[in-house]
């Protein structure tokens, strides 16, 4: 016997006098469809929010800009630098024992070789430019290095997008597990902006601090660690549970403080 609207689902039974098409108020889990029409529209949104992250960071550092911007392609020479190193590692771990993925020796190990080429753009940028204000250089120096990962969390979430919007097994698996975990659109796009936005803070805050102090390089590589803990922290949680979680916020957290002391610094001088 062919099932009814109603039979198949008791719980969307309509009251006397409703249209029996109309389902409105009755609460509905997302269908597959719904997520992907959501997961699409957000991450539309969110390829623009991310440029016009690094468009305001640009504007806000104006006020700071030294005699020539060629600092801020040292910059991207930095985060050029950083993203290799991360490359780097993946490869190592995906070749080697994948479980060092999750390992926090080799995430210390690589925030600290971060750490550490950040300081070597510093020295370089105060050998090339030595009669420029020390703290301009390193505002200019850190915005470069953070317009390579604006650059990068632009094109993942355009590719993302793309992928999420084409049929295809990856697309098929990514909604099924979405679907599963109950994680919705809109926790994923928000989450996501916030670790660039925490992302680009650090790196802006980190290089001026540096540049202020040499020795405060065991501060943001403390900072940096701490980034990468909370990451593997939530890897442990489910889907579900990670947006609920305070260390989903501990990357926009530290970035918040770590470019806070880089202004007391500045306000310092």
């Amino acid at each position: 016997m062919t099932d009814t609207p109603a039979a198949a689902d008791p719980h969307c039974e309509n009251r006397p006098g409703e249209d029996p098409h109309d389902h409105t108020g009755h609460d509905h889990p997302p269908t597959g469809a719904d997520l992907v029409r959501d997961l699409v529209k957000g991450l539309s949104i969110q390829a623009l929010l991310i440029p016009a992250l690094g468009v305001i960071m640009l504007i806000a550092i104006l006020p700071f800009a030294p005699v020539t911007p060629v600092p801020l392609l040292l910059g991207l020479g930095l985060g050029a630098a950083q993203l290799v190193s991360l490359v780097a590692t993946s490869l190592f771990v995906s070749r080697t024992r994948r479980q060092l993925a999750v390992n926090p020796g080799l995430l210390a190990v690589r925030s600290v070789v971060d750490e550490l080429l950040r300081v070597a753009a510093v020295l370089l940028a105060l050998l090339l430019w030595p009669g420029d204000i020390r703290a301009e250089l390193g505002v200019w120096v850190g915005a470069g290095c953070a317009l390579v990962w604006v650059i990068l969390s632009t094109a993942q979430t355009v590719t993302t997008r793309r992928r999420i919007a084409r049929p295809g097994e990856w697309s098929e698996d990514a909604i099924s597990t979405l679907l599963s975990q109950r994680v919705g659109a809109r926790s994923t796009v928000v989450m996501r902006l916030l670790d660039v936005a925490g992302t680009v803070m650090f790196q802006l805050g980190a290089t001026v601090l540096v540049i202020l102090s040499p020795v405060l390089v065991i501060g943001t590589a403390v900072l940096s660690i701490g980034t990468g803990l909370s990451t593997l922290v939530l890897q442990r949680l489910a889907p579900a549970e990670r947006s609920r979680s305070p260390w989903a916020y501990a990357p926009f957290v530290l970035g918040l403080v770590t470019v806070g002391l880089a202004s007391l610094g500045l306000l310092a001088l």
